[in-house]
């Protein structure tokens, strides 16, 4: 939910590429709290909880925090072994995060590049569903057998660039607009 919200009130224009809001909007959904900036998401007569449900300016910074560790991640693994986005013939989502992921919005705020949605595959708790055929086929356990061995691993936090690219990501959804387009086309 986090993440449409973000990306709606970005493509509206409510908040800007580093994550503040827009103050000059006519509306009495915009106002200082005690953390900040927000915004009122729904009215405290219409919650149940007898108060206000409001995303601050904070939670969309730790929000951008985060997505920027995941783009700089995805960016700087396909950079250490020479792919760039478009060589990818498939990105298979998986577990809560590829069950539940808006891929539009998710591209909109720059948490994934962006991509054709028909390259992405969402397969639920691909662990489990892993383990589960790798038990019943002996062929396809000798084949995750073969897969482990060819497998290299690095610390991100080791990659010079991962920093670099880290920092570009802490905006919405990039400092390099040309990175996303179609995303930047959408934006009011």
């Amino acid at each position: 939910g986090l993440l449409i919200i973000i990306a709606a009130l970005f493509e509206c224009g409510v908040i800007d590429q580093g994550g503040r809001y827009n103050r000059d909007l006519d509306t009495d959904r915009l106002r200082p709290g005690r953390s900040g900036w927000e915004y009122v998401l729904v009215w405290a007569d219409q919650t149940g909880i007898d108060r206000d449900i409001v995303l601050t300016e904070v939670d969309i910074d730790n929000f951008i925090r985060a997505k920027g560790a995941i783009h700089a991640g995805v960016t700087t693994l396909l950079h250490e072994v020479g792919l760039a986005v478009s060589d990818l013939e498939q990105v298979i989502l998986a577990g809560a995060f590829g069950s539940y992921i808006d891929l539009d919005s998710a591209i909109s705020v720059g948490l994934l590049p962006e991509m054709a949605a028909e390259r992405c595959l969402y397969v639920g708790n691909g662990s489990l569903m892993g383990c589960r055929m790798s038990e019943l086929s002996n062929h396809i356990r000798r084949d995750v057998v073969k897969t482990t061995q060819r497998m290299t691993s690095f610390e991100l936090s080791e990659v010079p660039s991962y920093k670099d690219q880290y920092v570009a990501s802490l905006f919405l959804p990039h400092t390099d607009a040309a990175l996303f387009p179609k995303a930047t086309q959408r934006r009011r």
